[in-house]
C-alpha cells in the first residue's frame, strides 16, 4: 500500500518518504492506518477507518550488469489480510514500476530536468535537479489511470512543490506512458494539468531501460519538462475555450436558480395578498437569511464541498468533467459533474 494514516498526528503518510521524515523516526514502532481509498472490500464489523498496517522497508542493492545499485521501494501492508477477508485495491506492474523509479531517484537526489521558456516552448535549453527544488515529499503521489481494454496505461507521478514556482508552478507531473498516446489526449492531458498550475514530463517505454521485472531507469541523465506558463501560452486559444464553456454553463445554471427564487418569492407575496394575511411581518433579516440558505443550496450544486476536507472541489476534466478536491493528491475524493440541461 502506497499511503498509510499516522495515529497520532492524523496525517496521509506516502510510504517512499516517510523514511526521510523526522517526525517518524520509529516507524515500525508507531501505529499506522489504512487508507480507506486504498481499501476494496473488508467484512462490514470492521471499521474501515481503523484497519492496521504496517511498515516494511524495500529491498536493497539490486545491481545491474553495469554494477550500478537500486533499490525497490518499501511499502505499507495490513498484516493477516487475507484471513480478515480484506481486499485492497491491486498495484498493476506499471504502479511498481514506477514507485520504484521514483523512489530511487529520490534516494540519489538527482533527476535533471530540462526546462524551457514561457516564450519558447519545446525548447528546453536551460536545466535543474529536481531536488534543488522545495519539493513537499510528503505529498508525492502516484495515480494510475487506463482505459478500456487496458490499451492505454499511465502512470502520474505527482510532485507538488511548497510553495508556488515562478517557472514550474505548483509542482511536477511525470506522465509514464507504457503504451502508444493520441496526440489529442496527449495536448488534452497537458492543458488539464497547466490549468491546474502544473508542469508536465511525458516518459514512454521506450525510455527507459528494464533492470528487473520491476526495477526500470532512464536510458539518458535527463528529461524535458513543458512549464504550466509556456503549456497555457502554447494552448492559449484552447484554455480560453475550455474555460468559457465552463464559466457560460455555470452562469447559465446561476440565472436558472436566481429565477426560481424570484418565482418562489413572488408566488409567497402573491398568497400573501390573496390572503390578507396582515399580521404576517416579514424582516428584511428573514429575507436575507431565505435567500443566504438558498445561495448556500446552489453554490454546493454549482462547487461541491468535499467532504472530507470541507473545503471547495474544483471542476476538472477527465475523460468527462467531474469535481476534484482542490487538495488533490493529498485528498483523492471526487464527485461526479451533472450537466443542467433545462
Amino acid at each position: 500500500m502506497f499511503f498509510a494514516i499516522n495515529s497520532k498526528t492524523r496525517e496521509i503518510v506516502n510510504s517512499l518518504t516517510v523514511e526521510q521524515n523526522a517526525s517518524y523516526q520509529f516507524i515500525e514502532e508507531d501505529i499506522w492506518f489504512a487508507d480507506p481509498d486504498e481499501i476494496e472490500s473488508c467484512p462490514g464489523e470492521i471499521d474501515i477507518e481503523k484497519i492496521k498496517v504496517r511498515f516494511r522497508k524495500g529491498a536493497t542493492d539490486i545491481i545491474n550488469f553495469n554494477g550500478t545499485k537500486y533499490d525497490a521501494s518499501p511499502h505499507f501492508f495490513i498484516p493477516n489480510k487475507s484471513k480478515l477477508g480484506i481486499n485492497t485495491i491491486p498495484e498493476s506492474k506499471e504502479h511498481k514500476l514506477a514507485k520504484n523509479w521514483i523512489y530511487n531517484k529520490i534516494k540519489d537526489k538527482k533527476l535533471i530536468l530540462n526546462y524551457s521558456e514561457q516564450n519558447k516552448p519545446y525548447k528546453y535549453k536551460n536545466s535543474v535537479n529536481l531536488f534543488d527544488l522545495p519539493i513537499d515529499l510528503e505529498k508525492l503521489g502516484i495515480e494510475i489511470r487506463s482505459t478500456s481494454g487496458g490499451k492505454s496505461r499511465v502512470a502520474d507521478i505527482i510532485c507538488p512543490l511548497l510553495k508556488k514556482h515562478n517557472i514550474f508552478g505548483n509542482g511536477i507531473i511525470f506522465e509514464i506512458q507504457f503504451s502508444n498516446q493520441r496526440n489529442k489526449t496527449k495536448t488534452d492531458r497537458e492543458l488539464d494539468w497547466a490549468i491546474r498550475g502544473y508542469s508536465i514530463a511525458w516518459l514512454f517505454a521506450e525510455d527507459f531501460n528494464t533492470i528487473t521485472d520491476l526495477i526500470i531507469d532512464l536510458k539518458k541523465d535527463s528529461i524535458n519538462v513543458s512549464s504550466f506558463a509556456s503549456l497555457i501560452k502554447l494552448n492559449k486559444k484552447d484554455f480560453v475555450r475550455s474555460l468559457k464553456y465552463v464559466v457560460q454553463e455555470e452562469c447559465r445554471k446561476l440565472d436558472s436558480k436566481k429565477d426560481d427564487i424570484i418565482n418562489e418569492i413572488d408566488i409567497f407575496l402573491t398568497l400573501v395578498r390573496k390572503e390578507k394575511i396582515s399580521q404576517i411581518k416579514i424582516e428584511k433579516s428573514d429575507v436575507r437569511e431565505a435567500l443566504y440558505d438558498q445561495l448556500s443550496e446552489i453554490r454546493k450544486t454549482l462547487q461541491p464541498i468535499c467532504p472530507r476536507c470541507e473545503i471547495p472541489m474544483l471542476l476538472k476534466k477527465g475523460d468527462n468533467y467531474f469535481w476534484g478536491c482542490t487538495n488533490f493528491p493529498t485528498c483523492k475524493q471526487t464527485s461526479s459533474y451533472v450537466e443542467d440541461r433545462k
